[in-house]
């Protein structure tokens, strides 16, 4: 175990599932890197709560999507797009809101299994007008059967050493780090 620092999420079960939340939560608004990078590891460190994990990381994600929708369908042109003109999305937020236009909430529904930027879809979804409990269903369905897939396959790979698990943690830091530097 790591012993230079006192608490890590790798030593602290609550503070695992609440950096879990939070990290999904802010996939769904914001963050350009996928709730995987957390989730996998904490399912491999303790197998026997990856359907817990996986449920977890749905729920925060599908209500930090939910809050994207509102704020897109509410304060698009004000909120939305001189943060998505800033980070350079334009093109593919053009691209999805099309998506949007032929094929409605099926979009969503699809763009949980896919690379397609989940917070991309969330916005273009409230942008659009996608009525808010097509889209409860679609997200839910979508990042339900991506993330259960994902804890599962974790937990079937192995479990991963204890004296690790902070490794993991350190590089999510420097990542994050960096794209707070980049915003």
């Amino acid at each position: 175990m790591c012993r230079w620092w006192p608490v890590t999420p790798s030593n602290r079960p609550g503070l695992r599932r609440r950096s879990l939340a939070a990290f999904a939560f802010l996939e769904g608004v914001i963050l350009p890197v996928p709730a995987e990078l957390v989730l996998a590891p904490l399912c491999r460190l303790e197998p026997r709560h990856w359907l817990s994990l996986a449920w977890l990381t749905v729920f925060w994600s599908v209500v930090g999507g939910l809050l994207a929708y509102l704020v897109a369908r509410w304060g698009m042109d004000s909120l939305v797009l001189p943060l998505v003109k800033q980070w350079g999305y334009e093109a593919e937020l053009t691209e999805v809101l099309e998506l949007y236009r032929q094929w409605g909430v099926w979009v969503l529904a699809v763009s949980g299994l896919t690379p397609l930027p989940y917070k991309l879809a969330t916005l273009a979804a409230g942008a659009s007008g996608v009525s808010w409990p097509l889209f409860l269903v679609a997200a839910s369905v979508s990042r339900a059967s991506r993330y259960l897939l994902v804890a599962w396959v974790a937990k079937e790979t192995g479990r991963m050493p204890r004296g690790y698990a902070w490794l993991g943690w350190v590089i999510l830091g420097v990542l994050l780090c960096a794209l707070l530097l980049v915003i």
